[in-house]
């Protein structure tokens, strides 16, 4: 139930039975945006009896029940309307028949790094952006916030635009809702619903928004169904399961699975590695990138932002504007680990980051190019013993773990044997510079400062 279905039943309850039923009951909801509920009203009558006797009081109830308020629109032709209002109906992108793509060129599928996580939905993309309305229709996909989807239904429109003169349209579900408010307010729905089953495809994002607008989800069940009917391409992206989406009609969700409905996975530490190393690739393409950033560094940026691809992007945007305000090119154009830590301090607390023994084996494991499975196991060559002594050092260290805790996370070492690894590291450091050189870069990786 929507915040105006609620008010209603408020004013059933307040108002006398002929007032409600002539004057309320005959609204229609239409939707919700920016904390403002739309309120269609059929006649000029109603429109101005409800401003002069009850629009303040509906908008007082509602700010303090919901901090929300409520706007009337007219579901009539107005015999005079405002000079902006004008201009907002003779806008040339609202006519039928004039389009904007709303496509942002720079995401392609060129630019996007294919990785185990999202080869699924890469595939079933490019699949549509060659044969649009024949492959994969409506082609859905679903992840949690920042994994690429977006960028993937920008790469289908920009792909065949390139290759067609299809008509190819994206917005998001609430860029649809705002649109279907703005036509029904000059009595065009009509046209509203033939502008966009004039396109050829038709590429909506947070469809999950959709059930929550009233009006609007009907208007969209029926472009969609006009659109499939017509065997042209829809493309749907959604931060969850059609299963999952509320109040979702089960007409819609099984045409939803006629089509494809795939998924990308959250990325793992190697994933967002490779998705930094591309990012760095296309800045030094584009001469917008002469920093020297290392493995060290990327590692501490893919271990330290695991939720969000575009979360990290923008971590590595801000740690290169860093460098540049602050000239390291002086310093051989190399961003050091020291360097990147005070850089993304506020957005990486460091004071917060949890070390445990696994992302200590993983790091050391990498440094050492070994697996993180060799340090946990009975081989006891140089070129796995050596690391796995610094490693258990390390966790000594830098965990507040006992030798018997950080012995059967490393395949049951007696505690003994952790010592003994520990003691070996320090007598070491003492006598090889080089070592000591690097156990303290390690170190100095899982340090707060």
């Amino acid at each position: 139930m929507n915040y105006f279905d609620i008010t209603r039943n408020y004013l059933k309850e307040t108002l006398d039975s002929p007032t409600f039923s002539k004057w309320i009951e005959p609204l229609s909801y239409i939707g919700m945006m920016n904390q403002i509920v739309f309120v269609g009203s059929p006649d000029p009558q109603k429109t101005e009896w409800i401003k002069s006797n009850l629009l303040e009081k509906l908008n007082q109830y509602m700010e303090k029940e919901f901090q929300c308020s409520m706007k009337l629109v007219p579901l009539y032709e107005e015999d005079e309307l405002p000079a902006a209002n004008s201009q907002e109906k003779s806008d040339p992108a609202r006519e039928p028949g004039n389009f904007i793509s709303n496509l942002n060129p720079k995401y392609t599928f060129d630019t996007f790094v294919q990785l185990d996580s999202n080869r699924m939905a890469y595939s079933f993309a490019y699949s549509v952006s060659e044969f649009p309305g024949k492959s994969y229709n409506p082609l859905y996909i679903y992840s949690d916030v920042g994994l690429g989807k977006t960028h993937l239904m920008y790469a289908i429109g920009n792909r065949i635009q390139l290759n067609s003169d299809m008509k190819v349209v994206y917005l998001t579900s609430s860029d649809f809702m705002y649109e279907y408010v703005e036509y029904t307010r000059f009595n065009k729905r009509s046209e509203f619903i033939h502008k966009y089953t004039s396109v050829d495809v038709l590429l909506i994002d947070d469809i999950q928004y959709i059930t929550k607008w009233g009006g609007t989800s009907e208007q969209f069940y029926y472009v969609f169904n006009k659109l499939i009917q017509e065997e042209k391409q829809i493309v749907l992206c959604s931060d969850t399961h059609p299963d999952n989406i509320p109040y979702l009609e089960n007409r819609i969700k099984s045409r939803f699975e006629w089509g494809g409905i795939v998924d990308i996975l959250p990325y793992d530490l190697e994933g967002r590695m490779a998705i930094l190393k591309q990012k760095l690739s296309e800045r030094k393409k584009q001469g917008a990138n002469h920093f020297d950033i290392n493995e060290e560094v990327l590692y501490f940026l893919a271990s330290s932002i695991k939720e969000n691809i575009r979360k990290l992007e923008g971590a590595l945007n801000r740690l290169i504007g860093f460098a540049e305000l602050k000239h390291t090119d002086t310093n051989g154009d190399r961003i050091t680990l020291d360097f990147a830590k005070e850089a993304l301090k506020p957005i990486i607390s460091l004071a917060r980051k949890q070390v445990t023994v696994e992302s200590i084996q993983e790091y050391v494991a990498k440094r050492y190019n070994i697996r993180t499975e060799d340090l946990k196991s009975r081989n006891n060559s140089p070129r796995v013993a050596h690391p796995r002594q610094i490693a258990m050092f390390v966790c000594k260290r830098a965990t507040r773990h006992s030798l018997a805790e950080i012995g059967h996370q490393f395949g049951g070492k007696h505690h003994t044997t952790v010592l003994h690894s520990i003691k070996r590291v320090e007598e070491r450091m003492q006598t090889d510079a080089e070592f000591s050189k690097n156990v303290k870069a390690i170190l100095n990786f899982f340090n707060e400062s």
